[in-house]
């Protein structure tokens, strides 16, 4: 205690379970305030998964759903997962048949794995793909 007084550092104990127990001459708020900037690096490496959002028509050009699908691949490779909505407006309502051929063609040609069957709420229908490889874990749409 009197060695670290006479420096004006902090007696820090690090381990209290060992005989003796083991303290550190530092200084406190030096030991801390690296502590925080290591916590802080940890947090910048990590990504945390969102749901991105991508909405498709039953009458899309191909071009254009290359295009999507093409930003739902670099989705899924950030780790991100990707909803699909199909909005059918009037007389597409018939064509329910199409939302499935549709989502599966999308979640085929992006390698993802359906999370979720479809869901149908009102006139539009969502579907969630996540990242992967494995074809015995891709889910068929009901």
């Amino acid at each position: 205690m009197y060695l670290s007084f006479e420096k004006g550092l902090d007696l820090i104990l690090i381990n209290e379970k060992s005989n003796p127990a083991v303290c550190k001459i530092m200084d406190y708020g030096k030991y801390q305030y690296s502590q925080n900037k290591q916590l802080s690096k940890q947090k910048a490496k990590t990504h945390e998964t969102e749901i991105k959002e991508v909405r498709f028509s039953i009458k899309i050009d191909p071009h254009d759903l290359e295009v999507k699908i093409n930003k739902i691949k670099k989705f899924l490779s950030r780790g991100d997962k990707v909803k699909v909505s199909i909005q059918l407006k009037g007389r597409e309502m018939m064509f329910r048949g199409k939302v499935n051929d549709l989502i599966e063609k999308v979640r085929k040609e992006s390698n993802g794995v359906l999370e979720k069957p479809v869901e149908k709420l009102g006139s539009r229908f969502f579907a969630t793909i996540a990242k992967g490889q494995d074809e015995t874990k891709n889910r068929k749409i009901s």
